[in-house]
């Protein structure tokens, strides 16, 4: 008896020597994305001559909570999320969506006459631009959907003076997390766009006491 107990603790040992070893030559390799910016030649905003510079403060931006994940979410119904845990972003969500914005936001602006940076609780701010996403993802439709509140500040007392809603739909140009993590630059894009113009609108417009 003693013989084939041995001879059993060693098959059973060399097994799992063995799987272990296919386990770990066969473990995929995880893949990270990012968000890229706007960056057309000529896409800039007009110069605003003899207007004082305004500084535009970009954030808080936030997400839904079902996006504040590593993992790239897709809808894959109209109530069923799926994450790939295989394919995840290079940093936080919420960093790279304010990165896109702020620089997108700069390229739309470029002039002497705005100087575009991320939030911070700092009153040099003439404008600050606040955005709640409540929907950022690829869909099962073959498109990428970024539904956005957002709310522009300004004024001594930071008091609200315009306020809108975008629904924005980008199509995929091609399969896999490259072509969502493309389209939804591009919804971005689109975004940034949106609120530049609400922006120069707004600092055009007649000022109270003026």
């Amino acid at each position: 008896m003693r013989p084939k107990l041995r001879f059993s603790a060693t098959v059973a040992s060399l097994l799992f020597i063995a799987l272990q070893f296919t386990g770990c030559g066969s473990s995929p390799q995880a893949r990270f994305y990012t968000l890229s910016s706007l960056a057309i030649p000529g896409e800039t905003g007009d110069s605003l001559d003899g207007q004082e510079r305004q500084v535009v403060a970009i954030g808080p931006v936030a997400l839904a909570d079902y996006l504040e994940n590593p993992a790239i979410t897709t809808r894959s119904g109209p109530n069923t999320l799926t994450r790939s845990e295989l394919d995840r972003w290079g940093g936080s969500l919420d960093n790279e969506v304010t990165r896109v914005l702020v620089e997108n936001i700069g390229q739309l602006m470029a002039d002497e006459a705005y100087l575009i940076l991320p939030w911070l609780e700092t009153d040099a701010a003439s404008y600050r631009l606040q955005i709640n996403i409540t929907r950022f993802e690829g869909t099962y439709e073959g498109s990428v959907v970024l539904n956005a509140n957002w709310i522009i500040f300004g004024g001594q007392r930071n008091s609200m003076v315009a306020s809108g809603h975008a629904a924005i739909t980008e199509p995929l140009r091609d399969s896999g997390y490259a072509a969502i993590s493309d389209a939804m630059s591009r919804a971005l894009a689109e975004l940034s766009r949106q609120t530049a113009a609400e922006l120069k609108r707004v600092n055009s417009s007649p000022k109270p006491g003026r």
